[in-house]
């Protein structure tokens, strides 16, 4: 907002200069972005405007004397607001939605869109130039001079932030004013010469004919005041705040007014508004009142009491003021506040102990009596005005003492210690040591944003009925593709993928530790009252699960130029190594790899991972048709682990196992078996394991042969090298071999396995 310095020291009594003055709102809250040196068109006058950035919940600060209210409180000056007081605005007539009086008719068919509506009629005025202080004016505070009329609403609207409207009386179907919401198909001509497209979610000011302005935002070009125009007809009224900034965004159209309706009008200054307007009006266009006024308003209203306790506030703010400091601090904002001690509350006046009354001039001590000393309160009871809809809970009110009592008053201290260190939950030390193991092994964590669209979804090649599908939607999304809450890290990994390869990043490998968010099942039983017959029950929160996502691309390699590319390159195993890795670091025992499939994954490249029989996530090379949806030239491998899974099974402590004192036995065992998935290497180290008993230390793959001339069509070999120990001797052959016999006919009998001669 252009806030000019001289229009601003008419309100409040100081010597402070625009710099100063700037440095002090800044403090306060009130951010000064710059100060600039305005002249105007005719070159006649000249001022410094402060250009002011206003927070969303200050919308009283909109205005000039908002801003030098609060200039007022933080300089502890006096300040003087304007006379906003005419006879037909301090005795209107009053109704709660429809109210005639002479020839004008205010009906409000809307009242939770329009919960107050103000009207005064002025005739016979002049429609002309304005003055040229009230044109220099506005100028200054960069609204373009219309007319004497126009002027004098713009200007009451930049000092009071109440916005005005003028419609021409005698444009007016019968002089009626009705607000509603608008109907389906109805358009208007705004002033700007530009039709307005309605909705039934539009506020709109009409007569019986239609509509005539649009509320809260832009008045009509059918009812504008214009050069012929003698009889006026004011508007002050209170809008919701959320359907006007609806509306607003919708068409989209944003005006002086509307900025200021979505942040919040004082809703008892509608009057005074019309009253400081009509005298604009009479002083430079002349004209008379047609009073009283006609206020249509739906309820009283009140002002909100917050109760602050002067112990917390210091607590807070880590001050030493004491109650009467603070009451002082808060009426300088112009909060009513009072006393109160224990359950009791006087007015203006406070109780001792023994229950004696002293008044609020005896704070100060009357002439030939001393002061009296006041106890500290338990309470402030604070009474706050309309215009400070922002202060709403005690820590309001402690903000506001911090602003006026100044930031740089309140000391430096630090915080006292806690009786006990802080420390991480088995959660957090968990999921940080995921995080070391990946970055251990050159994979950068990658951050992402927790949305995604059916398209992500559709490019990883999920079928429709893949549980992911059924994705929670949000209701005001950011972009139309992205109005889901993810479940699957898989896009976020793709599209990272992908922005490294358009920037010629071949080498990538990332990591992403996120939460994915699972819709709850909708609760049983019927819609409640109110709701549609049929309608869905309504679900509970999301169930959000811990997720570990993966992504290996290129050479794993930070320099691998005299390395083999079969080396440097990643691959499945690169990748199936590294949650062995993670498995370990973990301390999990039962981790079993199985060949599974995945939409997003090539058949017959993927692995599922079982966690004591549970399923824990999936990993593999990425399917040829995700890999050309995502432009991802070179075969890429993925993996997706559920960390809840993980975590249920992992152990934060580690268990010593010394180093084996006795020689290892060491036999290779080459087996033929069909080529399928019942006879994978997997399910053959499982029979090994089972059948060799505590002294096989490990089993390991380390060939695979296909010749069918051989083996016979339809079959493989398998080669596998076993470890035997005992831990507190040497194992003799004959023992070795006796194990070897008992695997083999393990083996032949449950797998049809054939052990085949090196």
């Amino acid at each position: 907002m252009r806030v000019p310095y001289g229009w601003l020291m008419e309100y409040i009594d100081t010597d402070a200069s625009p710099e100063e003055l700037a440095h002090v709102l800044t403090m306060g809250g009130l951010e000064v972005e710059e100060i600039e040196d305005w002249t105007s068109e005719d070159g006649q006058a000249s001022d410094k405007v402060l250009i002011t950035s206003v927070t969303s919940n200050r919308g009283d600060l909109l205005s000039m004397i908002g801003v030098a209210r609060h200039a007022a409180a933080l300089l502890d000056v006096e300040f003087t607001p304007p006379e906003m007081s005419l006879p037909a605005t301090d005795e209107p007539i009053r109704a709660d939605d429809d109210l005639t009086e002479g020839d004008t008719r205010v009906q409000i068919l809307d009242l939770e869109g329009c919960p107050r509506y103000s009207a005064l009629r002025v005739t016979g005025v002049d429609v002309g130039p304005s003055p040229e202080w009230l044109a220099h004016r506005l100028e200054a505070a960069g609204i373009r001079p219309i007319s004497n009329v126009v002027d004098a609403t713009n200007y009451v609207v930049w000092e009071t932030g109440q916005p005005l409207h003028a419609f021409d009386h005698r444009l007016l179907i019968d002089g009626h004013i009705i607000v509603r919401r608008a109907e389906p198909g109805e358009r208007m001509l705004t002033i700007d010469d530009q039709w307005r497209y309605l909705t039934p979610d539009d506020l709109v000011i009409c007569d019986p004919k239609g509509p005539v302005a649009l509320a809260g935002i832009m008045g009509g070009l059918d009812s504008e005041v214009r050069k012929l125009t003698k009889d006026v007809l004011l508007e002050s009224a209170h809008f919701n705040p959320t359907l006007i900034r609806r509306t607003s965004q919708r068409l989209p159209l944003s005006t002086e007014a509307s900025y200021r309706f979505e942040r919040y009008v004082d809703p008892n200054l509608t009057l005074p508004a019309l009253a400081r307007a009509a005298q604009l009006i009479l002083d430079s266009a002349g004209g008379e009142i047609v009073g009283p006024a006609l206020d249509v308003r739906t309820e009283e209203f009140e002002l909100r009491a917050i109760t602050m306790r002067p112990d917390r506030c210091n607590a807070v703010l880590g001050t030493d003021l004491s109650g009467q400091e603070m009451e002082e601090l808060l009426k300088r904002l112009g909060l009513e506040v009072r006393m109160q001690y224990g359950l009791s509350v006087r007015g203006v006046e406070t109780y001792l102990g023994g229950g004696v009354p002293v008044a609020e001039e005896d704070r100060e001590g009357a002439p030939g009596r001393p002061a009296v000393k006041l106890p500290e309160p338990d309470a402030l009871l604070v009474t706050v005005p309309t215009h400070r809809p922002d202060l709403e809970r005690e820590i309001d009110l402690i903000e506001e003492v911090a602003i006026v009592h100044g930031y740089d008053s309140i000391p430096m201290t630090l915080p006292r210690a806690g009786n006990a260190a802080a420390v991480l939950t088995r959660e957090q030390k968990l999921e940080r040591r995921v995080r070391e193991v990946m970055r251990a092994a050159g994979v950068c964590e990658s951050l992402s944003f927790s949305m995604m669209g059916q398209h992500d979804l559709d490019s990883i090649g999920l079928p429709e009925d893949a549980p992911e599908r059924s994705a929670l939607r949000l209701r005001d999304p950011v972009s139309a593709h992205e109005d889901l809450m993810r479940t699957t890290l898989l896009p976020s990994l793709f599209d990272a993928a992908r922005d490294n390869v358009r920037q010629r990043v071949q080498d990538v490998a990332l990591f992403e530790v996120s939460r994915v968010f699972l819709p709850a099942p909708p609760a049983e039983g019927k819609p409640s009252a109110g709701e549609e017959e049929g309608a869905q029950a309504p679900r509970g929160l999301p169930e959000e699960r811990r997720r570990l996502g993966a992504i290996v691309m290129g050479s794993v390699m930070t320099s691998g130029w005299n390395l083999p590319a079969e080396v440097a390159e990643a691959d499945f195993y690169w990748l199936k190594g590294l949650v062995e890795q993670l498995c370990r670091s973990l301390g999990l025992d039962e981790v079993v790899f199985e060949r599974a499939r995945h939409p997003s994954l090539h058949p017959g490249r993927s692995a599922q991972l079982l966690v004591s029989g549970e399923y824990a996530g999936a990993l593999g090379e990425v399917a040829p048709e995700v890999r050309d949806a995502y432009d991802l030239q070179h075969p890429a491998y993925v993996m997706e682990l559920d960390l809840e899974v993980l975590f249920q099974h992992a152990q934060l402590q580690a268990h010593y196992e010394p180093v084996p004192r006795m020689p290892a036995a060491l036999r290779d065992l080459a087996l033929v078996v069909p080529d399928d998935e019942e006879h994978d290497a997997s399910t053959l180290t499982t029979a090994v394991e089972q059948a060799a008993g505590d002294e096989l230390a490990s089993v390991e793959v380390f060939d695979v042969y296909e010749d069918p001339e051989r083996l016979g069509a339809g079959n493989k070999q398998i080669a596998l090298r076993l470890t035997f120990r005992h831990p507190e001797r040497t194992l003799t052959d004959d023992e070795v071999d006796a194990l070897m016999r008992t695997i083999t006919q393990r083996l032949e009998r449950d797998l049809s396995a054939r052990v085949r001669d090196w």
